[in-house]
């Protein structure tokens, strides 16, 4: 009786998505920068409405930081993490900005 576990079912969810992404790297980026860069805009919209300055600039430095990790190519997993983390904190900034309207 066989036990052992394949590298592909050893591999976290992360791990499953760089592999994913990067079997189409160019598609997945230009769809993850459109609708990131979409997403940030609104973020800044939203936090211009109110005079949030800050809020404005870290929602800007997000997005163009991930905008930026995909253009230069970086590595996969990089690329997705900054994603992850510009549309996380992005979202945050929406809903802290109605919150305060």
């Amino acid at each position: 009786m066989n036990t052992s576990i394949s590298p592909s079912e050893k591999s976290n969810w992360f791990d499953r998505q760089a592999e994913q992404y990067e079997q189409s790297r160019f598609g997945a980026m230009t769809i993850m920068m459109t609708a990131q860069s979409c997403l940030g805009a609104i973020a800044v919209m939203f936090s211009l409405e109110v005079n949030n300055y800050f809020m404005m600039g870290l929602s800007a430095a997000t997005t163009m930081g991930s905008n930026s990790a995909f253009i230069s190519l970086a590595p996969a997993k990089w690329c997705l993490a900054i994603f992850y983390v510009s549309v996380i904190t992005n979202l945050l900034l929406i809903f802290i900005n109605l919150g305060m309207q």
